[in-house]
């Protein structure tokens, strides 16, 4: 048995996100750390390595399945079958075992396809929007390291990031794969981790404000999917 769900929807940043990039070349005076960009368009995107990622590291807290030893939870846990190994793959060599689990889902890179205005719409004119913005939608944010115990900046610890600013709206597709009887709750704790994101942070520096997001217009098979009714 193979079936499909197809999720799709769009990412809102409700404040700067920051995934990094690769820094060429060094500037004085430049971008500390650049975002991750599309080499031909030179427009930032969002890898499905990093939503995939930070899912995965949310849903294994959730369900309480990170060992105190920090070895990375197997098939099994207590005896149980984990689930978040089985969506999101599990491969393990050991001396006693070769256990294997194809992934179960497939997160495609997230491009802009416009920003939010004030009025509450989303313009999807991307060339006026680089031209308001005088950019291809990023932003530089500087930062300072605080001494904690006068609360002055330290000297010499000034940094300059860049982010996709707080506005930007990407797409978002998932594919989410059932091989058995058994996958047919994974699209449940898919919604859950959708929705821990949402209460998180994705990308660098979401301890001091970055990564926030909101997910809109989310779908499921072109059913419509309310994250609020979701219970943690």
């Amino acid at each position: 048995m193979l079936t499909t769900n197809i999720i799709t929807g769009k990412i809102l940043l409700k404040s700067g996100l920051h995934i990094g990039g690769n820094k060429d070349t060094m500037q004085i005076g430049g971008i500390d750390n650049p975002v991750i960009k599309n080499p031909l368009t030179n427009m930032p995107y969002i890898p499905g390595s990093s939503l995939k990622g930070k899912m995965r590291f949310l849903l294994e807290h959730y369900y309480d399945l990170v060992q105190g030893d920090g070895k990375i939870p197997g098939l099994e846990v207590d005896g149980k079958e984990n689930k978040i190994a089985v969506i999101f793959g599990h491969l393990e060599h050991t001396e006693d075992s070769t256990d294997t689990k194809p992934t179960r889902i497939i997160f495609s890179d997230c491009n802009i396809i416009g920003a939010r205005e004030e009025d509450g719409n989303i313009n999807s004119n991307i060339e006026s929007l680089k031209e308001k913005m005088l950019s291809t939608f990023v932003e530089a944010k500087t930062e300072v390291a605080i001494n904690r115990i006068t609360g002055t900046a330290q000297g010499g610890a000034l940094r300059t990031i860049e982010r996709v600013p707080a506005g930007v709206v990407f797409d978002l597709h998932i594919v989410l794969k059932n091989y058995e009887k058994s996958d047919e709750d994974n699209l449940e704790i898919i919604k859950k981790g959708l929705k821990l994101l949402e209460n998180d942070a994705l990308g660098g520096s979401g301890s001091r404000g970055s990564g926030r997001i909101e997910f809109l217009d989310l779908q499921v098979d072109g059913a419509s999917i309310d994250l609020k009714s979701i219970q943690l």
